[in-house]
């Protein structure tokens, strides 16, 4: 009998359906639902923070709230080099738009910057690199903290929810199982 060909999937089936594996065995970590969803929540707040290493941030957050570490990590995987720019783009004008007196910089704004910036002199880009990351830093760094507390906050409640009747309806599984392979004592009539 010959076997089916193998079909190759999307590289973005692949990393979805990885993705949504690691979250889900997040979830079904042994442990309480209030250490679980303290986990995930700091990992989704810290997937938003405008920095490299947020996987190690938010293991040391989780550790110091004694949540689940495990449960952090694949949370703080949401920032990936995909989508990394569009979230912090979209924290920074979020950041612009609630701090008084900030006026965010658009998309070509920031190319026509940067463009100068490679044309200039060596010490003329650092000083004003430095100028373009102080006006950045702030707007985004706020909007990040806000937007990273709404979602870390968002998915504490509905973890911490949902681990419970996870967990009931795993034992009940499990309990189903274990009553269906025993078999039922016999009745030995002597």
């Amino acid at each position: 009998m010959m076997d089916a060909p193998r079909t190759r999937k999307s590289w973005w089936r692949r990393t979805w359906y990885t993705g949504v594996k690691m979250v889900r065995g997040a979830i079904l970590l042994e442990d309480t639902p209030e250490r679980i969803a303290r986990g995930c929540g700091i990992g989704i707040f810290c997937s938003v923070l405008p920095m490299v290493g947020q996987t190690l941030v938010g293991i040391i957050l989780t550790r110091i709230a004694r949540g689940n570490v495990i449960a952090s990590i694949p949370w703080s995987w949401i920032s990936n080099p995909l989508t990394t720019v569009p979230i912090w783009y979209g924290c920074y004008r979020f950041g612009a738009f609630l701090l008084p007196g900030v006026e965010p910089l658009n998309w070509s704004q920031v190319a026509s910057i940067f463009t100068k910036l490679q044309e200039a002199t060596w010490k003329v880009a650092f000083t004003q690199g430095f100028d373009l990351l102080g006006a950045i830093a702030v707007p985004i760094l706020f909007g990040t903290i806000i937007v990273g507390l709404f979602f870390g906050t968002i998915g504490y409640v509905l973890i911490r929810r949902a681990v419970p009747a996870i967990q009931a309806r795993r034992a009940a599984k499990c309990a189903r199982w274990v009553t269906a392979t025993v078999p039922p004592p016999s009745s030995s009539e002597s």
